[in-house]
Formats: C-alpha cells, structure tokens, sequence
C-alpha cells in the first residue's frame, strides 16, 4: 500500500507492463462484516486507480500489453481509464477525457457501440470462415477507431523490421527462427504401457447416455444419473431446475464429467507421474466416499424415525443446515438420501477397480522405462556436447523446458538433477508458480534462479551487490507458465515444449521468452513434444473431449436458450477448429501473436504504420511533393498472389466544402478525404470504411517501386488515347462518389439507431453524389489484359 501511494505522489510516468491483467474493472463485494470497517476491501483495480491514478500528482500512464483485449473490447475500455484518469464507466470526466484533442464525446458510449458491433460479428452462429477482419473494421464505427489510433501505438515484427532497420541494426536484431522440431516418445520403452489413444479409449463418453459396462465412467462426478425414482415431485424438480440457461445440475456434471477426462489426458500427454497423481487423487476420492456413504448408513440406522424423504435441497443451502456431512456437491448439494445408493456405489466402485488397474500400469513405469524423459535427456546431452554458439561465438548450452503442469516440472527436476550435474557437469534449476522453486547455486528466489540463468539479458554484472563473486550459471531451467509472460530470457537458444498447449497463444507466449529483440543468438530454436505420432489422432482426441466443455462458456453468455444443446455443439466446431489450425501451423514454423488467423488486433484499428511509411518518404522527397500537383496516378499490373487485387483503381478522394466536422469524422476518421478501391466491373470492393484495407492494398501493389512499369503506361496511354478519353474512369469515379453518399447516409441511420447522443451533421457537411463536390487527389490503377 505504501509502494502504490508513492508511486501516485511522487512519480510523473508509470508503466504498466502486462496491462492485460488490469482489463476486469469489477469492484469488490463489500461482505457483510465489512461493512462497518473504516478501510474497506478494494480489488487490485480500485487500488491502482485510486492510490495512483487519482492521487496526488497527475500521473501519466503508459500501458504494455501484447493481448491487450481477451473476448471482449471492454478489456480495452478498462484498461483505457488509467489513461482517461478514471473509470470511464462510472466518472463522467475521465469519460470525457478525450473531448477536447479526439472529439470523443465519450469513451464509455463509444467502446459499448463497438462491442455490439464485435459481438454481433463473433456471433457463433457465423462461420469462422466469414468473419473478416475488414468487416468489423467497415461497421464498427469511426469514434472506435480514432479513438485507438489515437492513444496507442501496434508493434509487429513486420513492422518493426521494415521501419525501425537501422535501430534493428544497433541493438542486433532479431534471431531467425528455424522450422520447430517435433518429437514423439513412446510412453513406455518395455512397451508394456498403452498408447496414448488407447487410454482416451478406456474412457466413457460423457454424452452417451448408455456407455459400455467396461468404460470408466467417472460416476463420482455424475450423482444426478442416479436419484431415486420415488422421490417427491416438488424434490425432484428442484434438484432438475435450471442452474445455468439451458444447463441442469445433470447438464452440469456431464460437463464436469468432460473435464474431468481433459484433465486425466493433459496429465498424461505431461508426464506418467502427473497421470499417476491425478488417478491416485481420485481413486482417494472414492474412498472418501465410500467412508462418507458407510457414515451415512450407521446415522441412517441409529435415526429410524427421521423422515430423510422430507428434505429438500433447498434446505442445504441454509448455513444452519446441521446434515451437511450427508450430502455431497458444490453449491448445489445433493442429500444420500435421495440417491440409488447401492447402484451408485457400486457403479462407483467399477470406476475404482479400472482406475486403479491403470494406476498399477502407469507406476510400473519408472523413471528409467520412461521414454519420454529419456527422449528428453537425449535431447539434452545432444545440446550440451554439441551446443549452438552465439554471437560472440561462445558456447551456448542453454535450454528451458516448459510445461503445464508443477507435478511434471518437479519429476523432471528429481530425475535430472544429479544426471546433468555429474555427467553433463552443468548447473539446473527450476521455477514453479506454486512457490516449490529448487535451490540451484545457492539460491532458491525467483528472481535469483531466472538472473543466473540469463545473466546477459538479467544484466547480473551490474549487480555486484546481490550476485558476489557469481561467475557459474544455469545451463538447464525447467518452468511452468508463470513465466511464460513479462521476462527476458535471450541468454538462452532452445525451448522445449515438454507438453503441448491447447492454447496456440501461450505456445507463441512461451518462446516469446527469448525470440525478442537484443538476442544473443543468431537463432533461436523450438522442440514440441506431442503425445501421438499422427497429429490428426490428437486433435480428433483432443476436438471429442473439449468440444463439450466449451458449451458452458457459450451457453452461459446466452439470454435466452434459443437453441438445444446439440445445436449449440454444432456452432462451436468452427471455434475449436480454429485452434486446431493453429496447432498444425506450430508443427512447422514459429508464428507470432499478430499472424495467428482471423484475430483482430489493435494494428487493425490503427494506421501508424503507413504513417511511418509516410515519414520516411516526406524525408526522402518533401520538396518533391511540394511542388506536385493533384491528381497524380501510376500504374500497377494486378497481382495473382492478392485475390482481390483484380483490375480496378485505388482512389484518394477528397471532400472540397465542409466533410470534416466532428460528426464526419465520427462516420470517416480520415474526412475529408476518402479512400476507396473501385474494380473495373463498377463493383466498389472496398469502401471508405475500410481505409486501412485500401491502404495494406496500395503497400503490397506499390511498396518499394521505384520505376514505372513501361509497358503499363504504354498500353494505359493506347487505352485513353494519351489520357483524352477518360470515360472508363470517369464512371469510376461516379461510383466511388455515389459509394461514398450511400455509405455515409447508412451509418448516420445506424449511429441514430445506437445512441440517443448522436448528432447529425449539418446538410452541408455530408457528401452527396455529385462528383464536383469532390476533387481528385491521387489514384492508382491495376491495368489488366482487357479494359
């Protein structure tokens, strides 16, 4: 608290790196025994905001994020107060605070029209395949866009190669990223453990209402299956009300059921000691149980004369509720009493006997038959003995080995530690999020194991103070995804990917760690391990068991249960079939964060990349430019390789009287001037609400072209009669101006359908379709075979 009220008194800038993390505003429950306390809880947000935000001196923000919005641009507009000075959801000023330079009215008004718009765009009932970019960007609104082109600045690797070179050159820029490496071990070098497919196979579909006899159902989890057919009307319907829309406790446990199954593959795909765990849990589990129900049963017969038919499960939620050791569930609980509990059981105990043959079987193999981690230690020594050099030219044996879970991270540490100590003579350390980190060269603080392995990028010279004398390193750093975001680890060359992430994002967020600008290393270097050899097989795997947890997410977000649950099945494939894509991309290169499909970014709301285009080239050519008249054009041959770069013309055009009044900027950021893409059919391909899409199009046609293409121009000049018969593009013109009109008029009905707060611009401020309203600024034409 100290720290937070200083840092609002006494600094002018803070930066918030990983700002992502601020984007829930909620503010805190206010329980019922604080309500007379004179210091009342506050979420981390409040604190920030209050303690330095609104205290003391006015405090700049800067926020650094690279997944800035997560499902929803509320996480922006959140994360957009600190800037604003306030909650834009609840303070009228901080709201306006962009009034006077950005003439947003309101920060709070315009992000809500933007989420509808992003929301009706991600419906689920769309196709994956039809959700373009350019689409959101054309209906989601002008204040949206101005408002983020703005107050933030994207950075691609792209970007930052092709405008930032020289820098790049200075500070070594960045490795190249050869194809990853992809591994497959069998689970058990004797053999004599079954495959990965096999083990999903001994588990029950959670959806088939009649599974096989010899399946592991998990019926631990799914209680509801077995009430008793003679329970009252009025207890029945409460136990099969509704508890999420379209969802029923049952509903509910099958989706437990669904994650249960993805829990027992993912520990299995980790490691044989994170399966053997997880098994071993819930076979105690069942034994628990078996305790709970025997309990039960003495009460049961000690109480002849209590009626346990009377209960109701509304009665279990009262905190006086004296019988709670008797029921079982979540919040809402279930009464012993009300299930078939010798059918229970013992289906409860068939589970048991499965699980604990498989339990058996996978502690049978031990460390040494384990061949994954001897995949591993292969991998390892091949590293060591035959390590990549850096820049420098030294030596680099350096590798970090992530994976999801802290069970495997410590079973790999155990088994590795003295293996790579006294025969590969190197150091190992390793960093759990759950504080278990192990001692490694002394010391066994965060910081200090992650400074030691990266000393370079940690700069640990300059701390003589906290390292003394330190010269040895660590070579081998085993993690889980507590670091998998915010470090900078360049020392080292090689990650290895012990388990795969469903998520495509945290893979990409994971080697993140070293492929970053000021590397040491030439190249950088990815191992994936995968659980099967064939990667259709696990995804097919991996698509049955999640397909199913996924629907409480989009059920929950549902107002009305419109559709059934198969339905509703059906919608998501599109969804998870998404990351599937991902994944196979990750099998054979390294891909970043803005080159992951059918995502939407900041970039896309912001055009300071080709302001940076334009910078460059005003240095290069201001007096050229100068003296320039309007209306210059070039000519461009279409490109096969852009599917809708057809024969056509690329338009600036620009609005002579009024067109650039706060209202028209609301509707066009760029007023008064247009951009539009007209292909010769009269078809206008993009509009004015996709300037950004005119523009990346206009780049990759004429980007770096320094001389005309001869033939091009001949062949234009033969078609014009040497520019006197300019009727073809005359028409054009025509059409991009009548586009302008229409599309201006229907986003003036649609901000007038979205706010009561919207204005209309004066008559004369709106584009009509009359081409002399407009002069012609500059045009590009793609030139085809045929006029």
């Amino acid at each position: 608290k100290t720290f937070l009220q200083e840092l609002g008194t006494r600094y002018d800038l803070v930066v918030i790196d990983e700002s992502h993390n601020f984007r829930n505003n909620k503010q805190a429950t206010v329980r019922p025994e604080d309500r007379d306390d004179d210091k009342p809880r506050r979420t981390r947000y409040q604190r920030l905001m209050d303690d330095i935000i609104q205290a003391g001196a006015h405090t700049k923000v800067l926020l650094l994020s690279a997944t800035p919005v997560n499902n929803q641009l509320a996480d922006l507009r959140n994360q957009i107060s600190f800037i604003a000075g306030g909650d834009v959801a609840r303070d009228p000023t901080a709201d306006a605070a962009f009034f006077e330079k950005l003439n947003i009215a309101s920060i709070k008004e315009t992000t809500r029209q933007a989420q509808a718009h992003f929301t009706r765009w991600s419906d689920p009932q769309r196709p994956v395949a039809k959700r373009r970019t350019r689409d959101l960007i054309a209906s989601i609104g002008g204040d949206f866009f101005k408002l983020l082109d703005g107050i933030s600045l994207a950075r691609s690797r792209h970007q930052i190669k092709t405008h930032f070179a020289s820098e790049m050159k200075r500070l070594g820029g960045f490795p190249n990223r050869p194809a990853p490496r992809a591994f497959h071990a069998g689970i058990d070098l004797k053999g004599q453990f079954p495959p990965f497919e096999a083990v999903n196979e001994m588990f029950a579909d959670a959806k088939d209402p009649a599974p096989p006899p010899d399946k592991i159902r998990l019926v631990l989890y799914h209680p509801t299956s077995f009430l008793r057919d003679d329970l009252a009307s009025e207890i029945r319907e409460a136990y099969e009300r509704k508890i999420l829309s379209g969802f029923t406790q049952e509903g509910r446990e099958r989706i437990l059921i669904s994650m249960m199954k993805i829990n027992f593959l993912k520990r299995l795909e980790s490691s044989v000691d994170s399966f053997a765990k997880t098994l071993a849990r819930t076979i105690a589990k069942i034994d628990d149980l078996e305790k709970r129900i025997q309990a039960f049963r003495t009460h049961q017969s000690e109480n002849p004369e209590f009626d346990f038919d009377a209960l109701t499960p509304d009665e279990f939620e009262d905190p006086d509720f004296e019988g709670e050791d008797f029921t079982i569930g979540g919040r809402r609980r279930i009464h012993l009493a009300h299930l078939k509990l010798p059918e229970w059981l013992k289906a409860v105990r068939d589970d048991r006997t499965r699980l604990q043959f498989l339990l058996e079987k996978t502690e049978a193999v031990t460390a040494p038959r384990d061949g994954k981690l001897a995949k591993l230690k292969a991998l390892i020594a091949d590293k060591v003995n035959e390590p990549t050099s850096n820049r420098e030219g030294k030596p680099n044996r350096k590798i970090l080995v992530f994976t999801a879970f802290a069970d495997t991270a410590r079973y790999l540490h155990d088994n590795l530690q003295s293996w790579a100590r006294n025969e590969l003579g190197i150091h190992l350390a390793l960093v759990c999020g759950d504080g278990g980190n192990a001692t490694s060269l002394g010391r066994s603080d965060y910081d200090d194991i992650l400074t030691n392995f990266s000393p370079i990028a940690k700069r640990r010279s300059v701390q003589p103070d906290s390292f003394p004398n330190q010269h040895d390193e660590i070579d081998l750093l085993i993690a889980t995804d507590c670091i998998s975001e915010g470090q900078n680890l360049q020392d080292c060359d090689l990650l290895v990917n012990y388990d795969i992430h469903w998520n495509p994002v945290r893979i990409i967020q994971r080697f993140g760690r070293f492929d970053r600008i000021g590397s040491r290393n030439p190249a950088v270097h990815l191992v994936n391990f995968w659980p099967v050899a064939d990667l259709d097989v696990y995804l097919g795997v991996k698509h049955r068991v999640e397909a199913r947890m996924a629907l409480v997410d989009l059920v929950a977000t549902q107002t009305d249960n419109l559709l059934d649950n198969s339905q509703l099945e059906e919608l998501i494939k599109d969804d998870l079939l998404f990351r599937d894509r991902q994944l196979r991309r990750l099998q054979k290169e390294v891909i970043d964060l803005d080159d992951l499909d059918e995502t939407v970014s900041l970039a896309d709301f912001s055009l300071d990349e080709f302001r940076q285009d334009l910078l460059n080239f005003l240095r290069a050519h201001e007096d050229e430019l100068k003296k320039a008249p309007l209306g210059l054009y070039a000519v461009v041959p279409p490109s096969e390789a852009i599917p809708m770069a057809r024969p056509g013309t690329l338009f600036c055009l620009r609005q002579k009287e009024g067109g650039d009044s706060p209202t028209g900027e609301r509707i066009n950021p760029l007023a008064p001037h247009y951009l539009l893409f007209v292909q010769d059919s009269g078809e206008v391909r993009l509009a004015f609400t996709q300037a950004k899409a005119v523009l990346n199009l206009f780049r990759e046609l004429a980007s770096g072209k320094t001389e005309p293409y001869l033939e091009l121009c001949r062949l234009f000049d033969d078609r014009t009669k040497q520019g006197q018969d300019m009727t073809h593009h005359t028409h054009l013109v025509q059409e991009a101006v009548k586009s302008i009109a229409e599309t201006f008029q229907n986003r003036l009905a649609s901000g007038l359908q979205q706010s009561r707060e919207f204005i209309l611009p004066e008559v004369s401020d709106q584009p009509h379709e009359d081409a002399e309203e407009f002069e012609l600024v500059t045009w590009l034409v793609l030139l085809g075979d045929q006029s």
